[in-house]
Formats: structure tokens, C-alpha cells, sequence
């Protein structure tokens, strides 16, 4: 029987990937979609997806990641991006996650709690954060169908936006390198569970 755990026993940080390996459109959309899926606070859902394939798409992406390995020779790079200028909490964006959130019930609470959260000098890393939850969903989802992937949080901030073409009130929170592992999985090292 093929369980989550399985999937999660067989993820690990693929730092090279195999050549002419692609991942599959069937299988982009079902990793997609386990990312749309995650986790949010207050149902925000603060980010957005940027899919990028090809070498001369991903060449200025895998510099401004320092031209790791992982990045240089994945077929398929996810960026996913912080959404921080809507999460204001007078914008349409949030105004719009709230009523849905609230099912045609008061919005009034969500409103309560989130402006006590909301600091513009902190929303930026908060969404970042939150946006490690659609990562996680994605590299399980990859590893379930047996993509290997590689989580980039090293990368030149300002040149990663460039390269990605980020418009002003985002951030890129994480890069998911997604293929065919080339090489296998190394003994899974962890401490024990006590």
C-alpha cells in the first residue's frame, strides 16, 4: 500500500537532476495543484506560483542562485512568491480571502485577529513563511510521483525579482527545483523519534 508516509520517506533534496528527463504537464498541474491545496493562515493563501522550463528561461534564475546545481540542471523551477502589498488589511485581496474565509458569516472576527497581527514592517517575512506551506505540499506531491525535488532558499533577492520579471509588492519566498533525480537517494539521516 502506497501511503503519505511513503512519499515522505522518499523526499529528499535532489541536488542534481538526470538531462532530458522533463517533468510532465499532467504531472506540473497535479504538483500545482497540491500547492494551490496548502495551508494558509486566515485562509490568505498569500503567494502565487511561477513556473519556468527551458535553459534560456531558467539560465538568469540559476544565477541569481548562485548557479547551484540544483537549479542549473532541473528541468522545471517553481518560484513561489510572496503577495505583500495585498495583504494590507484594507486591500481588495484581503477583503475578498475574508469573505470567502467566512463562509457568509461575519467577517468581523478574521478582521479582529489579522489586524492584530498585521505589521507592514513584518508582513513580508510572515508571508514568506506561509509560503513554505505550498512548498512542502508541492515536494511531497512531486516525490508521490516519484519527481525529485530541491528547495532553493539561497538566492540574490533583487536578482532572483529581476530574473522572474516580480513586479513591486512582491517577494520571491522559495525555489522548487522539480525532475528526475540523477543520482539516488542518499541514506535518510534523521534524529530518533525520542
Amino acid at each position: 500500500m502506497h501511503t503519505l508516509l511513503n512519499a515522505i520517506q522518499q523526499r529528499h533534496a535532489c541536488r542534481e537532476f538526470a538531462a532530458g528527463r522533463p517533468v510532465l504537464d499532467e504531472e506540473l498541474a497535479l504538483i500545482l495543484q497540491a500547492g494551490r491545496l496548502a495551508p494558509s493562515a486566515f485562509g490568505l493563501e498569500p503567494w502565487r506560483f511561477v513556473v519556468r522550463s527551458g535553459t534560456t528561461e531558467t539560465e538568469a534564475i540559476a544565477h541569481a542562485c548562485f548557479d547551484q546545481p540544483a537549479v542549473t540542471t532541473a528541468p522545471t523551477l517553481i518560484a513561489i512568491v510572496a503577495l505583500v502589498d495585498a495583504l494590507d488589511p484594507d486591500s481588495e485581496y484581503v477583503r475578498a480571502r475574508f469573505e470567502a474565509e467566512a463562509r457568509g458569516e461575519d467577517t468581523a472576527p478574521i478582521y479582529d485577529a489579522y489586524r492584530s497581527l498585521y505589521h507592514a514592517d513584518t508582513i513580508a517575512a510572515w508571508a514568506q513563511g506561509q509560503c513554505h506551506f505550498a512548498a512542502a505540499h508541492m515536494m511531497l506531491q512531486a516525490a508521490h510521483l516519484g519527481q525529485g525535488s530541491c528547495p532553493i532558499g539561497g538566492f540574490d533577492t533583487d536578482a532572483l525579482t529581476t530574473a522572474l520579471a516580480i513586479p513591486s509588492g512582491e517577494t520571491p519566498a522559495l525555489l522548487i527545483a522539480l525532475g528526475h533525480c540523477a543520482k539516488d537517494a542518499p541514506e535518510r539521516l534523521r534524529k530518533p523519534p525520542d
